[in-house]
């Protein structure tokens, strides 16, 4: 997936988690956005995907 469907998906997400009252998503979200537009890699792909698992999704 490339960064720029990510970063569609996850502004998605950050409306449903802001609309949810979710601040530890909310948080989160806005940091692997952060991080995306800076062209950098998500953060929570980093932590928590194997770089097998990494190399799928590119």
């Amino acid at each position: 997936m490339c960064d720029n469907d990510q970063l569609v998906k996850l502004r998605r997400a950050l409306e449903i988690a802001k609309a949810n009252k979710n601040q530890l998503f909310v948080s989160n979200i806005e940091r692997d956005i952060a991080a995306l537009e800076a062209g950098k890699e998500s953060p929570i792909i980093k932590e928590y995907l194997t770089p097998e698992e990494r190399a799928k999704l590119d």
